[in-house]
Formats: structure tokens, C-alpha cells, sequence
């Protein structure tokens, strides 16, 4: 374990526990999937006070941005694990532990991204923040009116099979997103333990357009709109309680509910279409964790968790105003998931540590659609981890894991992409895909706030999920057989103060992945669907003036072409380099500005598509598409008040 206390934050401007977690040397921050249901191995790689979030919709990064620095006592980084600890599936942990004194908060956050058009897109947050001890509470309410990187700008360009030019247009897209989201918690003593209650209620608001304009052949001008509205609540509570001095329980409850709707039109000349979606959601969960210290050297814990999941979607399209029926368009998919687990932690050297471990999952899955089709899974998912530290500045870590994903319900039901004019059918007949993870991770930490970290990774999946040709022409999201990913990849944070630039660090990751599928319609082996096969980012950053200004450079490599192969079509996705500046002015204590100057360079998002007349394997070229958006340079602002 490597802890950083106040003085190793001393001499910066970070005004967050977000921003302190991602300076920490060699750690790369994961939020987790709020997604994906259950809680196990969703909940990201950041503990607080030795504890998992009690919420999935807070994001862990959301939870972390409303910690101040000033808050944080220090952070903890776990590698390998510890006892006691509930490492989340995961190798390395960072452990954000609050001072206990008594404090009250009061935060008034400002941000806004302002855009070279004129429009600025303003997030204010009110949050009031009461600490003492383990007695807590917590109120924020967060309104946001902004857009993303859906609004752009750019142009399209059809040429048949020959290269001969059949339409260029001018592209315009625009999208909003408005939102209001109230969080609360409250943490007291309860029943002889701890007790942590969140809620959070969402209500999103999301409006988009997309339009072409033929300049040049014979093209058809394109209008596409759509709106969704979502709202969205959870419920959720941790309660933890020392069983004597060796064992401690652990009890997490969670209650999620939403509903989204959704409606899109598209005109084509004269040619119209209209999408329509009305979807419920929920999640039940309840996981019992029961940790025992048998020694020093020795720890254990068990338990299990049991969950209920649904989706109830209703969809139609229609064309010319003529219904077109999809299939599995009405849809009520539901889950009954349960999983027992056990795990042994084992040091039999201080330069040794053994974990071993066994999940159990059974679930089934039932989809009332077209055809009623229900499904029992089970899974055993066991798992061994070995760490060595021949030093105390080296580790050396192997993992071995089998590992089963989730399905995603939103698979099981029709979509559409209105900037394309496409159809998904949903498709009942999905299984889970299942991984065997081989892994080794070798780290040196130097010059005292130094690290480097190299991995290699190979992983054997059966069921991989990608498109799967249906009856009636349409595809559909299906499992197509077995494949295999290997990633080499590499982290380095490389202080500069021996270099002569006091406070100052670079900080950098590349990954290099190799993966192989046999395709549905040829036959043929190539990569995985969106693999995106290099990625590299760096950043440099310094403080200066006792901590009172922080400024930072951050670049990326940008993504090389990643590929998605439909039935009748082949499309890959390429981004260009990107590069912004910041800077973090700390006046006082309470008060923190930050700018950041950011997509200078102004990349472009590069999209080819070769569509097909029917089956690409049979079909002869429709035609081929380019399209090129650039978002354009932006602002962000932040004002950070404590009262």
C-alpha cells in the first residue's frame, strides 16, 4: 500500500478528490459501468472511506468532483490487495479517506463550455455538505443546458462503385441536452454499524437535428429530428458492521427506475420515415458481504447477491406513413440474476501476496416478444491472482479469470440512427459472452512520484456479441462464434523535479490491440467490431507559485480507423490528433478558476461507409460514403466557491 497525505498535494491547485485521484502516480482512473446491472465489478476503481459507492447512476467521478481537496485526509493506493479491503474484482484500488473533524460545506460550482459560434452551455451545481465524524450529509442540485459533439459541422460525399461522384452535401448537425438532477445522502450510526442512504432523481431533456444539403449530383436533401425525454431514480443504502475484532458484514440495497421516450423523423426527398420508442426500466438489487481476518497474513470473505432487472419497450416505424413491422418491436425482457462468491487472501511472504476466489452466477432471462423465449444460465467465474514484489520500488502481477458479460437489453429491441436512415431489429436470442482472461502487469516506481507500468493481456471469448443477419433483410445484434484479443499496453508518470523543472510530471499510456473474429457472411477472420486497434494519450502539467497555479498541456493520438460490419454494409470511424491547454488559479482557499482551451487544432471525425445492395458477402456496391465533422474550438470555465 502506498499512501499520499496532504504534503504530497501540498504545492498544487487541485481544488478536488477527482483531481487528486488522477494526479496519483502510475494510477489510471476507472468509473465503472452504471450501466451494466449488478453491482459487482461496476463500481469503478475508487473507494470512499474503504467503501464502494452505495449509488450506480452517481457516477464515481460525479462523486469524486463534489469532494473537496481540502475534505480529503489522504489517499490510499492498494496493489495487490489488502485485508479488509473489497478490491472490486480489481488489481490496484485508490482509497479516498475524509478527515473525520467537524466541518460544514457550502459549494457554489460554475461551469460553462463556450463555443466559437457564440453559444454557451452553462452547469451550475448548489451542494451543502455537513461532516463530523461518521455522521454525514449531503444536498446538491446540478441544472445543465449544453450541447455535445453531436452538433458539428461538415460535408458528405457518395461515389458509386467506378469512383464516379454521385452527391456531395453539406452537413449540420445540432443537438441540446438539458438536465436536472437533485442527489442526496445521509450517513448515522445504525443498528450497531454504519449506515449510508443516496438518492437521485434525473430528468433529461435531449433534442437533435441532422441536415444534408446537395451541392453537387443528384442527391436528395435529408431532415432528421428527434427528442428524447428520460427521467430516472435511485434508491440506495450500505450498511456495514464490525462482527468483533476479526469480522466485519457489509449489506448493500438498490432500487433503480426510468423511463425514456423517444420519437424521430426522417425525410429523404419524398421519401419519409418515423421511429417511435416508449421504455420502462428497473433494477432490484440486494449483495450480503461477510469479511473475516483469520491473521495477519490470512483473509476471507463471502456472500452473495441476488438481483431483478426489466425492460419493457414498445417501438414502431413506418414509412410513407405505412407501418413497417420489425421484429421483437414490442418487448418486456426481464432477470432473475443470483451469484454467491468466495475469496481467500493469502500473504505467506511480505513480498508475496495470493488471491483465489469463485463466483458462482446463476440467472435467467425471459423476453415476451414475438415468441416467448426463456433462458437459464449458469457460470462459474473463478479467479487467481499472484503478486510479487522481489522490491520494494517493483511488482509483478498475474491474474487468471473467467469472466461472463452482460447482455445488454437494449439489444433485445429495434433501433434507429437518424443521420443514417438505418434500422436495427432486436433479436431475443442472445447469450451471454464468456471470457478467459490471461494477464501480467509489471511496475517500477521511481524518483519517489515516478512510475512505470507494462501489461499484457490475452483474452479467449466465446459468444462474442456483433451483427447477425435476420430474416425479412433486417440484421441484428447476435452472438457469431469464438475470437481472441491481445493488448500490450503501457502507463509512465515521469516527475521532472531531478530533471531541473521543479513540480512539474509527464504523464502517458499507449495500448496496442490485436484481436480476431471469424465473420457471420465471409467466413473470413478480421478484428472485433469498434476495436480500436492503438490509442495513446500524454499530458504535461506544473505548479507554480506555492501551488497557487497549475497549468497542464494534454494531447492525443487521436483513433485509428475501427471497423463495424453490418449486413450490408462495412463502416470504419477515424479521429483525428487532438490538443488542448489549461490552468488552475487558486486565489485562496475557497476559491478555484480553471480554463481550459480545448480541440484547438480543431480535429475532424472521419466516416466511410461501403453500402451495399443486399448481403455484402453476394451484393454487388451500392455506393461508398465519406463523411467528415468538425466540432470546432471551445471554452470551458469553472468557478469553484466554498462558503
Amino acid at each position: 500500500m502506498l499512501v499520499y497525505g496532504p504534503e504530497f498535494f501540498a504545492n498544487t491547485a487541485l481544488p478536488t478528490a477527482l483531481d487528486m485521484v488522477q494526479r496519483l502516480p502510475g494510477f489510471t482512473l476507472d468509473i465503472g459501468n452504471g450501466d451494466a446491472r449488478g453491482i459487482a465489478g461496476n463500481t469503478g476503481n475508487v473507494l470512499i472511506d474503504s467503501k464502494p459507492p452505495a449509488s450506480k447512476t452517481d457516477g464515481l467521478g460525479e462523486i469524486l468532483r463534489r469532494i473537496s481537496a481540502g475534505s480529503v485526509a489522504r489517499i490510499e493506493l492498494i496493489r495487490g490487495g489488502a485485508p479488509g479491503i473489497d478490491m472490486q474484482g480489481r488489481a490496484v484500488i485508490a482509497n479516498v479517506v475524509l478527515k473525520r473533524t467537524a466541518a460544514t460545506e457550502k459549494l457554489i460550482n460554475f461551469q460553462s463550455y463556450i463555443y466559437r459560434d457564440g453559444y454557451v452551455g452553462p452547469d451550475v451545481t448548489l451542494q451543502y455538505a455537513r461532516r463530523d465524524g461518521d455522521r454525514r450529509d449531503e444536498v446538491s442540485l446540478e441544472l445543465v443546458s449544453d450541447r455535445t459533439s453531436g452538433t458539428a459541422q461538415g460535408n458528405r460525399v457518395r461515389r458509386d462503385a467506378a469512383g464516379n461522384l454521385l452527391v456531395r452535401q453539406s452537413l449540420d448537425l445540432w443537438d441540446r441536452f438539458r438536465t436536472a438532477t437533485l442527489r442526496s445522502s445521509i450517513q448515522r450510526a445504525a443498528g450497531g454499524g454504519l449506515l449510508t442512504v443516496n438518492g437521485r432523481f434525473d430528468y433529461i431533456d435531449y433534442p437533435t437535428s441532422f441536415t444534408a444539403t446537395t451541392l453537387e449530383g443528384s442527391g436528395s436533401d435529408t431532415r432528421a429530428t428527434d427528442i428524447t425525454h428520460q427521467w430516472k431514480g435511485e434508491l440506495g443504502a450500505n450498511w456495514t458492521r464490525s462482527l468483533g475484532q476479526k469480522s466485519e458484514v457489509e449489506v448493500i440495497a438498490l432500487q433503480r427506475l426510468g423511463h425514456v421516450g423517444y420519437d424521430s423523423d426522417t425525410q429523404i426527398g419524398s421519401f419519409a420515415s418515423t421511429f417511435g420508442q416508449q421504455s420502462r426500466t428497473g433494477e432490484s438489487v440486494l449483495r450480503t458481504i461477510l469479511r473475516h481476518k483469520a491473521d495477519k497474513r490470512l483473509s476471507l470473505e463471502g456472500g452473495g447477491e441476488i438481483a431483478y432487472n426489466f425492460l419493457d419497450n414498445r417501438t414502431a416505424y413506418a414509412e410513407a406513413g405505412e407501418p413497417v413491422p420489425l421484429p421483437d418491436q414490442s418487448v418486456f425482457v426481464s432477470e432473475v440474476r443470483g451469484e454467491l462468491f468466495g475469496l481467500a487472501r493469502w500473504q505467506p511472504a511480505a513480498s508475496v501476496t495470493l488471491e483465489a476466489g469463485m463466483r458462482a452466477e446463476v440467472s435467467r432471462i425471459a423476453a415476451d416478444a414475438d415468441s416467448n423465449r426463456a433462458r437459464s444460465f449458469f457460470y462459474p467465474k473463478p479467479r487467481v491472482q499472484l503478486t510479487l514484489r522481489p522490491t520494494r520500488r517493483d511488482q509483478l502481477r498475474l491474474r487468471v479469470e473467467q469472466s461472463v458479460s452482460q447482455l445488454d437489453f437494449s439489444d433485445f429491441v429495434a433501433a434507429t440512427e437518424i443521420n443514417l436512415g438505418t434500422v436495427r431489429a432486436g433479436n431475443g436470442d442472445l447469450v451471454p459472452e464468456q471470457t478467459l482472461t490471461v494477464e501480467a502487469v509489471v511496475e517500477h516506481r521511481f524518483w519517489g512520484k515516478g512510475a512505470l507500468e507494462l501489461g499484457a493481456k490475452h483474452e479467449a471469448t466465446r459468444n462474442v456479441i456483433d451483427y447477425i443477419p435476420l430474416e425479412g433483410g433486417f440484421d441484428a445484434i447476435g452472438n457469431i462464434g469464438t475470437g481472441t484479443r491481445d493488448t500490450l499496453s503501457g502507463t509512465l508518470t515521469l516527475p521532472f523535479d531531478k530533471l531541473g523543472i521543479k513540480n512539474a510530471r509527464l504523464r502517458a499510456n499507449a495500448a496496442v490491440v490485436r484481436s480476431h473474429v471469424t465473420d457471420p457472411l465471409t467466413a473470413e477472420r478480421r478484428r472485433y467490431t469498434n476495436e480500436v486497434p492503438f490509442t495513446c494519450s500524454g499530458s504535461f502539467s506544473q505548479d507554480l507559485f506555492g501551488g497557487r497555479f497549475t497549468y497542464g498541456v494534454y494531447g492525443s493520438c487521436g483513433q485509428p480507423g475501427t471497423r463495424l460490419y453490418r449486413i450490408d454494409e462495412f463502416r470504419t470511424t477515424e479521429i483525428e490528433p487532438s490538443f488542448e491547454i489549461y490552468g488552475i488559479w487558486k486565489p485562496s482557499k475557497r476559491l478555484a478558476i480553471r480554463l481550459d482551451a480545448s480541440n484547438i487544432n480543431n480535429p475532424a471525425r472521419i466516416y466511410d461507409r461501403d453500402v451495399y445492395t443486399a448481403d455484402r458477402n453476394a451484393s454487388p456496391l451500392l455506393y461508398r460514403e465519406r463523411r467528415v465533422q468538425r466540432r470546432g474550438q471551445y471554452l470551458y470555465v469553472q468557478i469553484r466557491r466554498t462558503l
